[in-house]
């Protein structure tokens, strides 16, 4: 049986051979090399022949080659590499660091003094994938070429809009040409860029290789461009593979291989075979970084184990597979609306001013000294210090119900709160009423947000689209903007109220719920304004579901929400039930990411 170092050995015979390239991806496929375990004993991916991809690494001039090499340096810190020195001496073999990489390669007391035997961090060989195939924009993109191994074509790399279709040669924008070399990188921000969609974008891989001659250059010339593969002087690769030239179903060749960043958080890498119908499976012939996306499906709302602000969460990319992490811990109870220390109980001993108690998310005068008499219909509830329903002084409801007209009832159901406000205890409030938000900045359901023209702030989903001087997510079919009391809806300015259904002892006027006697400014379609719709796009109200844990039903405790904020800025909370209104929003999210890009 052949040891682990000498099927290495063979492989590395295999590939560092001096065969034609096609030639060496057919012996590339030989089963001792198809055996090949990584460094930690996983392996991710095979050619449908067996053979392990990537490949093992191979040494040229004493120095590793490989993908897993490439990635070593990958660093913070500029002209680094984690590879270590070969250790003769047991007493001092090198840990191989020298910076904060994405790989660390060292050497273990003699071993091959080229090809160091032990690997941190990223392991291409145990974390490569297929997937995912389509990304989602959320910050300026910055492509970065990392190699370009030993291959003879100069490929180009660039993005395409994702239309569930193949796309057009018209769709192929490159970013590195095929002039650009190792360590150049180019700034994409694609809120301002007219060929963007809108949507999620895939990548693609343009060679010069020659229809008729493979791995030679058509006509000589080795320079990739989309123009000359219009012409059929060359071949186009997907990150959708299906549309690759040389696509066969599951049979096919792997060209690409994805690696998501260890360091930094969305970025991912793309390691690239050009050759049609070929590979010697180093994966090294075309190998860029891209940051500021996220994968499909990645960066978006999700429902986390946890209560109020708990539940908040977002889902994130591990390899090719997606998790709902919790974005918030338990904090102390505010009057804010929010169910902060995730105990299912909104406002629940929420510290207010003396003679202040705290009702739908904010604190207001006590009606206990009878300075402030309770309005029409009301009494005094001495206990609380809140004003309710005449027949409800010191009625317990179950949790979940509120008290009206001397009933216990679901709270919140039935109700459809104008966009911009919640529905809290059966009364619809707009929680950025009396919140002034800094320069750039946006109030989504009480809280200030960076806007979606910073790289970490609010993210527009469709139709939405950014607003780069203001920050707001806006609805591109209204233009100009609607204005004040009225919302967009599919290109028409409708009145803010139309489909509202406000709770009991409320209506609607201006865009906004109102009690008897309350005033309010109308609603407006832009991000925060009062009774506004997020994002400048209204869409339809939203529906009351069941509503949240609460104290009894005589005090304002729970809440249904009319929108899902998620965003690591600042301090939102949510239940399930605001999936419903981001659904009947367009999928209107805010999106959190951390701001460290690379």
């Amino acid at each position: 049986m052949r040891t682990r170092r000498a099927i290495e050995k063979l492989c590395r015979g295999v590939i560092n051979a001096g065969l034609p390239r096609a030639a060496r991806a057919v012996v590339g496929a030989a089963t001792a090399c198809g055996a090949l375990a990584t460094s930690n004993g996983a392996l991710a991916l095979t050619q449908p022949g067996g053979a392990p991809i990537p490949s093992p690494m191979g040494c040229d001039s004493g120095r590793p080659t490989g993908l897993a090499a490439v990635l070593a340096c990958v660093c913070e810190e500029p002209n680094v590499c984690n590879i270590g020195d070969p250790c003769p001496d047991a007493s001092s073999c090198s840990d191989g660091k020298h910076g904060t990489c994405e790989t660390t390669l060292y050497h273990s007391f003699n071993d091959n003094t080229c090809v160091p035997s032990n690997l941190s961090g990223l392991d291409p060989a145990a974390e490569a994938s297929t997937e995912p195939q389509t990304f989602r924009p959320d910050c300026p993109l910055t492509f970065t070429l990392l190699s370009r191994g030993t291959a003879l074509f100069r490929d180009a790399f660039g993005w395409y809009n994702v239309t569930g279709q193949k796309p057009e040669f018209a769709d192929l924008h490159p970013m590195l040409d095929c002039s650009t070399t190792p360590g150049d990188d180019v700034v994409l921000d694609l809120s301002s860029e007219p060929a963007y969609a809108g949507g999620e974008i895939g990548f693609f891989l343009v060679t010069p290789e020659s229809t008729s001659a493979q791995g030679s250059c058509q006509a000589g010339d080795c320079c990739a461009t989309v123009g000359r593969a219009m012409q059929g002087n060359g071949q186009v690769f997907f990150s959708e593979r299906q549309y690759n030239p040389d696509f066969q179903g599951s049979s096919s060749l792997i060209h690409l291989i994805v690696l998501q960043s260890q360091l930094w958080p969305s970025k991912f890498y793309f390691a690239w075979e050009d050759i049609y119908g070929g590979s010697n499976n180093d994966f090294t012939d075309f190998v860029a970084g891209v940051s500021g996306i996220q994968c499909s499906g990645g960066g978006l709302p999700c429902s986390a184990n946890g209560e109020g602000a708990c539940s908040q969460g977002i889902t994130r990319c591990h390899g090719a597979d997606l998790s709902c992490d919790a974005l918030f811990d338990p904090q102390g109870e505010q009057c804010n609306g929010i169910d902060d220390d995730c105990n299912g109980e909104v406002d629940d001993n929420a510290s207010c001013p003396p003679n202040e108690v705290c009702q739908y998310g904010k604190c207001s005068p006590s009606c206990s000294s009878g300075e402030f008499p309770c309005g029409t219909g009301k009494e005094c509830e001495k206990s609380s210090g809140l004003c309710v329903d005449a027949g409800c002084v010191d009625k317990d409801c179950q949790q979940g119900e509120v008290c009206s007209q001397g009933e216990c009832r679901a709270s919140c159901a039935g109700v459809a709160c104008p966009s911009g406000q919640d529905c809290i205890a059966d009364r619809c409030v707009d929680l950025c009423d009396q919140v002034s938000c800094g320069v750039g900045q946006q109030c989504r359901r009480g809280q200030c947000f960076d806007g979606c023209n910073q790289c970490g702030g609010i993210s527009c989903e469709l139709p939405l689209r950014c607003d780069g001087d203001t920050g707001a997510c806006l609805d591109p079919s209204c233009d100009p903007a609607c204005a004040a009391g009225t919302r967009c809806d599919q290109g028409s300015c409708v009145d803010a109220c139309m489909g509202v259904s406000c709770p009991p002892g409320q209506s609607c006027s201006g865009g906004q719920c109102h009690g008897p006697g309350e005033g309010g400014s109308g609603g407006t379609t832009g991000f925060g304004g009062s009774g506004g719709a997020f994002g400048g796009s209204a869409g339809s109200p939203a529906v009351g579901g069941t509503a949240g844990t609460g104290a009894s039903g005589s005090r304002p405790a729970s809440t249904t929400n009319t929108a899902r904020c998620v965003c690591g800025l600042g301090r939102p909370e949510g239940d399930s039930h605001s999936i419903a209104w981001l659904g009947a929003l367009g999928a209107l999210a805010l999106v959190a990411r951390r701001r460290r890009q690379h």
